[in-house]
């Protein structure tokens, strides 16, 4: 198993259960739909790197994936903070266009292998 993409695997799991928990201490039907949806954003990055587990790596890719530790520590910092939709929505996105980044790497290096 490709150690890189098991810990990119590992942090969108901690980010979905982080916002699991933000979901459960809501009680704003928009926010909770706002963080439902979130959720389902990261879950499909979940599945489309549970598809490249099994894949080489690349200095590129640990570089990308690098990058995404730390998007990964501001997005912890913007969630904990977090009162509106609005940023937790640029805190997912900001997040998710850095792991997108890294997915696209790793499925370039593995059509390539």
């Amino acid at each position: 198993m490709n150690e890189d993409l098991q810990t990119l695997h590992d942090t969108l799991l901690a980010q979905h259960q982080a916002l699991h928990d933000k979901l459960g201490q809501t009680t704003d039907l928009a926010l909770a739909q706002t963080i439902v949806t979130e959720m389902q954003e990261i879950l499909h990055r979940i599945d489309l790197v549970q598809g490249l587990l099994f894949k080489q790596t690349t200095s590129e890719l640990k570089e990308s994936l690098k990058k995404v530790g730390v998007a990964d520590a501001q997005l912890t910092a913007a969630l904990a903070s977090a009162q509106n939709a609005a940023a937790i929505v640029g805190g997912i996105s900001k997040f998710l266009s850095v792991v997108d980044q890294a997915i696209d790497l790793a499925k370039t290096v593995a059509v390539a292998k």
